[in-house]
């Protein structure tokens, strides 16, 4: 028998490998093993008791590199000493997002254990690369609808970078050929669906670089050592924002490493894994600057010239983008169907939707943008993001076929359009297209915070209100995209009062610099019937035949005014001050039976039904956030009952108790059972586009009151009194009146419905004094 040492020495340096097993193996003679714990530059020695004969030795364990020595001839005591060599490979994502690839996290552990945010948040942020830097996706579809990068602006703002590494340690040798390596992406939480339907991995990091991990290959993938060599990057990106079956907008990257000799072939024998989030979608609000508005050619051609003439007139001046439904070819919309890409065809709906007339372009999409911490070091991306709203009709065309991949190369415009992404929360859904899905009944109030038990809670990036009730129901899928992005907490609204049900038809926030208080830089416009008879009462005195919802032309031959009705559904609806206070017929008739009523029933209607039914949606918003009365504006505003809805109401549904039965729906709350939905009588003043120092506001052609004191002889009460109260806004916007009433206001929308803006990100830092509000990521806590 012979004393037999093997001696150890582990290469100086630092590594997380401390663990080999020794083996010695010898015909007819029982194997001798022993695990060794190692000390980098420290000789460690076992003896085996072992014969004389012929031995083969082997070393091994992970991250070390194999010793395979046969034919060790032993006859006697010997010392057979080896100075290891330790080779392994790691991952490497920004997890502290500052735009540069960090160290490797744990061995055999997730990092970091979670997603956090905040100064101090860790976990990479992948971009959700839905746009078309390169153009060479398929028509109407995204940078992250095919399987390469496209591009090498793609690679620059939509494609988020990780590493691979290999370590040498010791003795330089070649990688042992039988070690495998393979990515895997997996989901953060079980709910979620798989992940590879959420995030794809490239091959690499440049230009047409190919899906190897995503919606169209698989979960995981085998690289080889050679293909990594010392480093080898990756580009991922999202495929999609947190939303349905996707609430967590994480994942998982993993890195397995293989070596055959320790653990068997294709087990792992150790792994770094990384988490990962997707950077998320944030709605813009008012008092974020306008760099382009959108406007759809609609047979709208005066509106179309006065509503440019009013953006260039702002302060920066507005780029005016207009978009073309009537002669955009149809275009499909593509989702992810399993593991390939389809096109989506909506119940009921014609796929693709043709070519037609769309003027709604506000209902289209959804202004907004994304950002993510980029590739270079403290260089963030932000890229427009337009959240495509469950909506089918003409103007998606516009917005896949040429939104998507303006600028054109051949005439990108002055100053070029940007590059702007959109994301179809719902495509692929079952949800039902309705009105309430419409981007006009989307929008995000300004920053905002509440107070509650001396617990004040900031949202610094303001909160999405929408109308979601009985009658309008915005779709599933948005109304969880929405939620899922953790930003801006939604606020839900009753806008069943309405036939079109958006909540810009009943109020909108304007800028106000004013208070020094961040989160009070606004003001709130609200609809209010209640405020335009007040205005009208006050006026009769002196102005009861002043003309209402009339257009008023000044004859310079005769030096007075002609006066042309405007209608409603083919019908004359021009009336005086006195009409519209008295108890005559109105010109419309009641949706239930078309029967006559009168103004008087009108009038009771607005003031103790709409004007409530309103007034109830304040109070939501005081609840949401604090709103006081000095911070609301009152804006006149006459609505008229445009359809019924059947069924019995309550007793807590009637206007007056006093009054016996419903009045043929006036004395029901509009918005229930057996009470009206409402379209706006008078041009709807809070429906207007809110620009920088400029609002374009609809004519509402209230009272005409003749004056030739004035410029123009005359002036539209209504405007006077919303001009009056803007201006009480110290170096407030400026009111622009433009007539939208044949173009919008007949088929019951206004400016705000016609138009979409680009904004540029708000500028936290500055707003709320502190470097931390500069990003979503560090300005957030969760």
């Amino acid at each position: 028998m012979a004393n037999y040492t093997v001696q150890l020495t582990a290469p100086a340096g630092n590594y997380p490998f401390d663990r080999v097993r020794v083996s010695l193996t010898c015909d007819a003679q029982p194997q001798q093993t022993q695990d060794l714990v190692l000390i980098p530059n420290v000789a460690v020695s076992h003896v085996f008791d072992i014969a004389n004969g012929t031995w083969r030795l082997k070393i091994s364990g992970a991250g070390f590199v194999p010793v395979d020595e046969p034919g060790i001839v032993v006859n006697g005591d010997a010392t057979n000493a080896k100075n290891l060599t330790v080779i392994y490979y790691t991952l490497h994502t920004d997890r502290d997002r500052d735009g540069v690839l960090d160290a490797a996290g744990t061995l055999n552990q997730l990092s970091p254990r979670t997603i956090t945010f905040g100064t101090a948040g860790r976990g990479a942020i992948i971009p959700v690369n839905c746009n078309r830097d390169g153009n060479n996706a398929v028509v109407g579809r995204t940078d992250n609808q095919d399987q390469q990068v496209n591009g090498n602006s793609d690679l620059v703002t939509g494609v988020a970078r990780f590493e691979i590494r290999r370590a040498i340690v010791g003795p330089v040798v070649v990688v042992p050929a039988g070690w495998e390596l393979r990515l895997w992406l997996d989901k953060a939480i079980n709910t979620d669906a798989a992940a590879q339907r959420h995030f794809r991995i490239f091959d690499g990091d440049a230009n047409n670089s190919l899906e190897i991990i995503g919606p169209e290959t698989a979960d995981e993938a085998n690289i080889t050592t050679a293909s990594v060599g010392a480093a080898k990057a990756y580009g991922i990106e999202a495929v999609r924002f947190a939303g349905q079956n996707f609430t967590s907008g994480q994942g998982i990257v993993s890195l397995f490493v293989i070596q055959p000799e320790v653990t068997g072939a294709n087990n792992p024998t150790y792994m770094y894994g990384e988490r990962i989030v997707a950077a998320r979608w944030i709605g813009n609000h008012h008092r974020q600057t306008v760099s382009r508005l959108y406007v759809a050619d609609a047979g709208n051609a005066q509106f179309r010239t006065d509503l440019g003439n009013a953006a260039a007139a702002d302060n920066p001046a507005i780029v005016v983008t207009t978009g073309a439904p009537r002669i955009t070819p149809a275009t499909n919309v593509t989702f992810l169907n399993g593991n390939a890409w389809a096109n989506y065809a909506p119940i009921g709906e014609t796929v693709p939707e043709p070519a037609g007339d769309d003027r709604w372009m506000r209902d289209t999409i959804v202004s907004g943008l994304s950002s993510w911490p980029g590739n270079v070091l403290n260089t963030p991306q932000t890229a427009d993001v337009f959240m495509k709203t469950h909506r089918w009709r003409s103007l998606q065309n516009w917005v896949f076929r040429i939104l998507l991949d303006l600028p054109d190369p051949l005439n990108p415009g002055v100053p070029p359009h940007p590059k702007v992404g959109v994301w179809y929360p719902a495509a692929g859904s079952a949800d039902a297209i309705t009105s309430a899905n419409s981007g006009g009944n989307i929008a995000v109030t300004p920053p905002v915070q509440k107070t509650a038990n001396g617990i004040v809670t900031p949202y610094r990036y303001g909160r999405i209100y929408y109308g979601h009730n009985r009658y309008h129901r915005v779709d599933a899928s948005s109304r969880d995209f929405m939620a899922a992005q953790n930003m801006q907490t939604p606020i839900i609204l009753d806008t069943d009062w309405l036939l079109v049900g958006h909540v810009d038809e009943m109020m909108t926030f304007v800028p106000d610099n004013n208070p020094g208080n961040a989160f009070k830089k606004w003001k709130l416009l609200v609809a209010s019937p209640a405020e335009a008879y007040r205005l009208m009462t006050a006026a009769q005195g002196a102005h009861g035949a002043a003309n209402v919802l009339n257009r008023a032309a000044w004859d310079n031959v005769n030096n007075r005014f002609d006066y042309t009705s405007l209608q409603i559904n083919g019908t004359n609806v021009g009336a005086t001050i006195n009409a519209l206070l008295g108890n005559g017929q109105a010109p419309l008739t009641n949706p239930r039976d078309h029967s006559n009523y009168t103004y008087k029933q009108l009038r009771d209607w607005n003031i103790g039904g709409v004007e409530t039914v309103i007034a109830r949606n304040v109070t939501l918003l005081k609840n949401a956030f604090d709103l006081v009365d000095t911070d609301i504006i009152k804006v006149p505003v006459i609505f008229f009952p445009e359809s019924f809805n059947p069924g019995d109401f309550t007793f807590a549904d009637k206007v007056s108790g006093w009054t016996i039965g419903r009045d043929n729906g006036f004395n029901v709350y509009p918005g229930k059972q057996g009470g009206f939905q409402c379209g706006a009588l008078t041009g709807d003043m809070p429906n207007m586009f809110v620009g920088n120092d400029r609002l374009m506001i609809p004519k509402p052609f209230g009272p005409w009151i003749e004056d030739n004191t004035n410029p123009n002889h005359g002036y539209d009460l209504f405007e006077r009194d919303l001009t009056q109260k803007i201006a009480a806004i110290v170096n407030g916007p400026t009111c622009d009146f433009i007539d939208d009433w044949d173009d919008y206001h007949v088929a019951l929308g206004e400016i705000h419905c016609g138009t979409n803006e680009l904004r540029a990100p708000y500028n936290g830092q500055a707003a709320f004094g502190n470097a931390r509000y500069a990003n979503w990521w560090t300005a957030v806590d969760a």
